[in-house]
C-alpha cells in the first residue's frame, strides 16, 4: 500500500502531476491526517492545515539550480530538492531529502504513514543541521503568511 502512496507523492514533488498540485495533495490525505512540523511544537491536525504546510514546504524547500547539494549528486532536478533514500515497510515510509536554500545545506526526512485505504494519516518532517532549521523556520513562516494572505484576497 505505501508503495503507491509514495509513488504518487514523488510524482507531486517532481512536478509530474498535471493540473492543481494542491488537489493532488488533497487526494492523498486522510481527513484526519496529522502533520508534525520540524519548527512547530504542536501537531497540526486535519487535511486543510496539512495541505497548507506541505504546499508551503514545497515552495520554501524547492532550492535553486545554483544551490546544488554538497555531495554534488543530481537526480535530474537541477540541484534543487531531491530525495536521496527511501525505506518502505508495511504502511510506513521514510524518505531522506536534501536541498540547498539561500546557500544553506538542508538535510531531512519525511516519515509518512498511510491507512489501509491508501490515505496518508501522518506526515512527519525532521530537518538538520541547526542552521537549516532556523532558515526553514523563517522561510516557512513567510511562505505561510503569504499563502494565507493570498487566500484572504
Amino acid at each position: 500500500m505505501i508503495e503507491s502512496v509514495v509513488e504518487a507523492w514523488l510524482d507531486i514533488v517532481h512536478g509530474k502531476v498535471a493540473g492543481d498540485v494542491v488537489a493532488s495533495i488533497d487526494a492523498l490525505l486522510s481527513d484526519d491526517v496529522v502533520f508534525y512540523s520540524p519548527v512547530v511544537f504542536t501537531p497540526q491536525k486535519g487535511k486543510a492545515v496539512t495541505k497548507l504546510y506541505l504546499a508551503a514546504a514545497g515552495a520554501s524547500l524547492a532550492g535553486e539550480s545554483s544551490d546544488a547539494p554538497r555531495d554534488g549528486g543530481d537526480d535530474g532536478n537541477g540541484g534543487g530538492f531531491r530525495y536521496t533514500k527511501k525505506i518502505l515497510s508495511g504502511n510506513q515510509a521514510m524518505l531522506e531529502f536534501e536541498t540547498s536554500v539561500a546557500g544553506k545545506y538542508v538535510n531531512g526526512v519525511d516519515i509518512i504513514e498511510c491507512d489501509d485505504s491508501g490515505k496518508i494519516v501522518e506526515f512527519r518532517v525532521m530537518i538538520r543541521p541547526l542552521q537549516a532549521i532556523n532558515m526553514v523556520h523563517a522561510q516557512m513562516g513567510a511562505m505561510l503568511k503569504q499563502m494565507q494572505e493570498g487566500d484572504a484576497a
